[in-house]
């Protein structure tokens, strides 16, 4: 059984069709890469297996309760007042009390160590660089021990040495604790070095594969989104 499976899975805005006919099946354990144009309903498709989007038809069975989500976008200034722990701490912020359990602090602790933020986890994340905040977020989505962990063009923002290291880390979770990772990227480089399968996202419907069977379309479609960022400066 897959931790994500499709039948027939469609996902409209009104008269709309964002996607249509989807069926896939992501094994556990896994790291797929969400390939697509701007627009081809990768983020969509994130929202329905996070619960934040109901306007579907078809079958769309996540197979775990346990989903750690890390968004594209933060608005972190640097005045912003919590510490990278009080910020990963977040996680247990329920609204009914203000202390945190041992087990908890326990919990925070391994995911700053994981993320290799201990020595820096009373800094605060506004004034923490960009590779540190991306790690901090990553931590804050680990600290209830996911077993799918998503990533929405996280390594963005990143130059490739930060990218590569954020990769790493993360990918060494995947091995040591069976850690499902969907990863949304434009960067068949970072694919092709860590992702071990692919969703592509394209024409309203998704295909499947693996990583290493990346073909001149992908390449493609990578290419013009290229094209159109250098565009759009």
């Amino acid at each position: 059984m897959g931790i994500i499976e499709t039948k027939n899975f469609g996902i409209r805005y009104g008269e709309r069709v964002v996607l249509s006919d989807v069926n896939i099946d992501v094994p556990a354990g896994r790291f797929f890469a969400l390939l697509g144009e701007n627009g081809a309903g990768k983020t969509t498709f994130i929202k329905s297996i996070i619960g934040q989007n109901q306007q579907t038809t078809g079958e769309l069975l996540v197979n775990t309760t346990l989903i750690g989500f890390v968004p594209q976008f933060r608005d972190i200034s640097r005045d912003y007042p919590l510490s990278i722990s009080e910020f990963v701490s977040l996680s247990y912020n329920s609204g009914w009390r203000f202390w945190l359990s041992n087990q908890e602090k326990k919990r925070i602790s391994e995911s700053l160590t994981r993320m290799d933020l201990a020595d820096i986890a009373d800094k605060r994340l506004g004034l923490a660089s960009g590779g540190q905040q991306q790690r901090a977020y990553v931590a804050q989505a680990l600290v209830k021990s996911p077993e799918l962990l998503i990533l929405d063009e996280s390594t963005a923002s990143l130059d490739h040495e930060h990218k590569v290291a954020l990769l790493q880390n993360v990918t060494a979770l995947q091995k040591a604790h069976n850690l499902t990772i969907l990863f949304i990227t434009h960067e068949l480089k970072l694919v092709s070095q860590f992702a071990d399968g692919y969703l592509l996202f394209k024409n309203g419907t998704v295909s499947q594969g693996e990583a290493e069977d990346l073909n001149v379309l992908t390449l493609e479609m990578t290419h013009r989104h290229d094209e159109d960022e250098v565009r759009n400066v």
